[in-house]
């Protein structure tokens, strides 16, 4: 994999400043928020679910990394393929359409309703721990991440976690991408497998968003503004939770048995239909290029989503 150390700078990443000791998000104004780094604060009463969950992780007391950026060049995550990739008609945020399949995506999506589109998107989840299906492959790629668009449209914000084994060695990291351009990677962040992580991302403009990564297993976060690639504007038609096979060199990779991952507090927010539970939508069932099932959803509640690894 080509990997390279990038400036925040030269990824168009904005770092925050480290807040005061005795500064408290839950009495801040939104500036001062934003200033340092924390998600701006959702409406108490219009918005409860999201509020509840905002206040639940800025009370908790994480120590912040200053993240270090590895631009992976040959690999993207990116939209949705396969069987459903054309996204269906889309009817008010939050309604429920049939089942979809895709060769490389697996999960949920919600679609906003014409002339809306989401600006919020958050999920936790517990990191995968990959292992080899058949032993007949040196390599498998996964990926498990909360993202705005993909499914009918050009370009994905996304943030999340890879569980991969490499030539038979495992790699977990955490990482962003704001597709067409290549996944960045975290290199100073911990993450290993079990380690229960968070991400919320927030679109400040269709060119602008802020992510916010936290590891709830070792009480780290990371947060940063980015920038999307030249020529690339969110249009904030779907929001997702999905676990993926990511492109390496241009071609698609085969999904490592992943086991079980939940996707809990899986909540978007939409500009005009506000609140959108992320099992309101569609699930998605990865299949290969037999139209067999191998990474399968259940929708557990309004914002639980498992996924189950198929062995076949």
């Amino acid at each position: 994999m080509t990997e390279t150390i990038m400036s925040p700078s030269d990824l168009g990443v904005r770092l925050f400043s480290t807040p005061p000791a005795d500064f408290d998000p839950l009495t801040a104004d939104q500036r001062e928020l934003l200033a340092y780094g924390f998600p701006a604060r959702p409406d108490q009463d219009a918005q409860r679910p999201l509020y509840t969950q905002w206040k639940r992780r800025v009370s908790r007391n994480y120590t912040r990394i200053e993240p270090v950026f590895v631009r992976n060049t040959d690999k993207v995550h990116g939209p949705m393929r396969g069987p459903s990739a054309e996204a269906e008609s889309t009817g008010p945020a939050g309604s429920h359409k049939a089942n979809a399949t895709s060769t490389n995506w697996s999960g949920s999506a919600v679609f906003a309703a014409s002339g809306d589109s989401f600006k919020w998107v958050e999920g936790e989840w517990t990191v995968a721990d990959p292992s080899d299906p058949s032993g007949g492959k040196t390599s498998y790629y996964s990926s498990s991440w909360v993202g705005i668009d993909g499914w009918g449209s050009p370009d994905v914000l996304q943030a999340g976690t890879e569980s991969s084994l490499v030539n038979g060695s495992k790699r977990v990291y955490a990482w962003w991408e704001w597709y067409p351009d290549f996944e960045i990677a975290i290199s100073n962040f911990p993450v290993s497998a079990g380690d229960t992580m968070f991400c919320l991302i927030c679109a400040t403009s269709t060119t602008t968003a802020s992510i916010w990564l936290t590891n709830d297993s070792t009480d780290q976060s990371v947060s940063f503004a980015i920038t999307a690639p030249s020529g690339t504007t969110l249009r904030g038609n779907c929001a997702e939770w999905i676990v993926e096979t990511p492109s390496v060199g241009g071609s698609p990779t085969t999904l490592p048995d992943y086991g079980v991952v939940y996707f809990d507090d899986a909540q978007a927010l939409a500009n005009n239909a506000g609140w959108v539970g992320g099992n309101t939508g569609t699930p998605i069932t990865l299949v290969n290029s037999g139209g067999t099932a191998l990474s399968t959803p259940t929708l557990e509640k309004l914002d639980l989503l498992k996924l189950t690894y198929n062995d076949v």
